[in-house]
């Protein structure tokens, strides 16, 4: 089974930190997999996403990591926008080589925006994303209730690594 679990949000929403706080680590080198303490899976990390690439470059970044990364190692864990401009379309993106290659795609939404000061329109992604048909959506929410930034971040990991733990027991 292979797997690409997008961590997703517009520019600014703490994708990037979440993936520097639940790997342990702010560098991923190409050719290298690497774990989550508790989630018994390994992974191809590409830690910018279509809104800091563009659509083009962001491909073809991962498909670089994914030509890198050792042969027994197939799941890639990468930040994502959902994006829907003419030269940046997320849904173009996931149909296309090399998402079109995984058996699941798992869009986990970052619901809110790292400071409160926006919100995701999950229904409308989902709507938009509907043709990418090995697409599964976990909205991360845990955050909602807290009042701190640190809280608010640490709720955020916590969620998600709990979402990976039952996808990689």
């Amino acid at each position: 089974m292979k797997r690409a679990i997008l961590l997703t949000g517009f520019n600014n929403w703490g994708k990037t930190t979440h993936i520097y706080n639940i790997f342990g680590r702010s560098r991923f080198y190409m050719g290298c997999t690497y774990a989550i303490p508790g989630v018994n899976g390994a992974f191809t990390v590409e830690s910018h996403s279509n809104d800091d690439f563009g659509e083009v470059n962001f491909v073809q970044a991962v498909k670089n990591r994914i030509a890198k990364a050792p042969s027994y190692e197939k799941d890639i864990f990468c930040a994502f926008c959902p994006t829907r401009e003419n030269h940046n379309d997320s849904q173009r993106i996931l149909e296309g080589k090399p998402f079109s290659s995984f058996d699941e795609i798992h869009i986990l939404l970052l619901k809110y925006k790292w400071d409160f000061h926006a919100e995701l329109r999950i229904q409308e992604i989902r709507s938009y994303l509907s043709s990418v048909a090995n697409a599964q959506f976990f909205v991360i929410d845990a955050d909602a209730r807290q009042t701190s930034d640190t809280a608010r971040c640490q709720a955020r990991d916590q969620q998600i690594v709990s979402y990976l733990k039952r996808l990689y027991p």
